[in-house]
């Protein structure tokens, strides 16, 4: 390989991890839990060498590449500075009790947002046993499983939302047809997390939530065929998925706000 070429190759790997360096930053703390020590694992596996991370010499590093160089990289830093779950509380410290791959398939996944298509490829396992993982490490991460409160006008669509929620081992706290039940529903059980429909009988899902909002805090996901309208009158933080819905886009939604 020419020189020229080596250092192509090597400006374009340095730009992708510019590109990348926050998640890979948020990723390694995900499976350390001390920000200095895994600013230090990003930084040893941004510096070596590209033989060592990736199997076709000569090749710059893909995106995936340097999360496998970052797994690498905690693990050493792991074994040489014996961290344990002591240096987080709370979630996190519960995410470091984690079996290592468990961990890294939650964070990869869940607060990172790779597909689990990519997840698989950065740990060489399949797919499917990603997504077994991730269900299984999501369940381990709650003290308690979270209440979710549905606003659906239509009992089929409420239905099969139910359904999906309880499958990610969630417990559905009620299912609201309008805004007086859903009122009613969210004070007697605080749910963290309201899946809501934008169009509801004399009343839109927005000004529901947002009267929920005025006594508690949940998170919002609007499954709706109106995203134009939600994303107009509702709050950014909130998540929309559009009518006709999949399983899948219900689901990613559902696991991003559980791991925020």
């Amino acid at each position: 390989m020419s020189s020229g070429a080596k250092g192509r190759c090597d400006k374009m790997t340095k730009s992708l991890a510019l590109a990348e360096l926050k998640n890979l930053r948020r990723y390694a703390f995900c499976l350390i839990g001390n920000r200095i020590l895994s600013d230090a694992a990003v930084e040893a596996a941004l510096t070596a060498p590209a033989a060592d991370a990736e199997p076709v010499s000569g090749h710059a590093v893909s995106r995936l590449g340097l999360y496998r160089r970052v797994n690498e990289a905690v693990r050493t830093s792991l074994r040489t500075n014996n961290v344990t779950a002591a240096v987080a509380t709370g979630l996190h410290a519960r995410l470091l009790r984690l079996p290592e791959e468990q961990r890294q398939v939650a964070a990869l996944h869940a607060v990172i947002g790779l597909p689990c298509g990519d997840v698989a490829s950065i740990l060489d396992v399949s797919e499917a046993y990603v997504r077994h993982t991730c269900a299984v490490s999501l369940l381990a991460l709650r003290e308690k499983p979270a209440a979710v409160l549905i606003i659906e006008d239509e009992a089929l669509i409420a239905r099969e939302l139910q359904e999906i929620v309880t499958k990610l081992g969630l417990v559905v706290a009620g299912m609201a047809k309008n805004r007086a039940e859903a009122l009613r529903i969210a004070v007697q059980s605080k749910p963290k997390l309201i899946l809501a429909d934008y169009k509801l009988k004399g009343d839109t899902g927005v000004d529901v939530v947002k009267a929920i909002r005025e006594s508690q805090n949940a998170n919002v996901i609007y499954v709706t065929a109106h995203p134009e309208a939600v994303a107009a009158q509702g709050e950014e933080r909130d998540l929309i998925v559009s009518k006709p819905f999949s399983l899948r886009a219900v689901r990613q939604a559902v696991e991003s706000h559980l791991a925020a």
